[in-house]
């Protein structure tokens, strides 16, 4: 399935997309899977994995590929952050890179807005001569785990995944690339 990018500018994230993105992330994580939490724990990752400092970060440093879906009127639908390995992936290759978060608004859904960005992810992973891309997906998310394996990547393990003091079973997932 091709993209359907009418009226969607792709472009890289520059400084002034950091609130946006905090915004965007954490609208687009609350409406997935916020009620799957306590209060107490959806705020405390909320502000730590989706505050405009850490984006801001992500945009600055070259060690990060951020990409963004812009709509007409400037608002942020979708976005890409791809960056250095931190998944807990012990037989990882030397290089191994992150595709860290691929959100999709809910009314750009269906569009092909995800794979267009998981297509990018891998892209950059092989210009940046990555011999693996890896990615963790909630293990109940079988919708985006789906996504993932048509484009290739094949589970390789499991980690529990901190959502505040509620821990999640995240599936490991690996694109080998050579």
């Amino acid at each position: 399935m091709s993209a359907d990018l009418t009226g969607v500018t792709i472009r890289a994230a520059v400084p002034g997309d950091a609130a946006a993105l905090e915004e965007l992330g954490q609208r687009t994580f609350l409406e997935k899977f916020g009620h799957l939490y306590a209060k107490a724990d959806l705020d405390a990752y909320l502000e730590e994995a989706h505050a405009q400092t850490f984006y801001a970060h992500m945009i600055d440093s070259p060690d990060y590929l951020v990409r963004v879906a812009a709509l007409p009127d400037g608002a942020l639908g979708a976005y890409l952050v791809c960056s250095p390995l931190e998944l807990p992936a012990d037989d990882a290759e030397d290089g191994a890179v992150e595709l860290m978060r691929v959100y999709v608004d809910g009314a750009l859904q269906g569009r092909g807005l995800g794979s267009h960005f998981i297509e990018e992810a891998i892209d950059w992973a092989k210009i940046s001569q990555a011999p693996e891309l890896y990615l963790s997906v909630f293990s109940e998310n079988d919708g985006a785990r789906r996504l993932y394996e048509r484009h290739g990547f094949e589970k390789v393990g499991e980690f529990d995944f901190p959502v505040g003091n509620h821990l999640d079973l995240e599936f490991l997932m690996q694109l080998k690339l050579e």
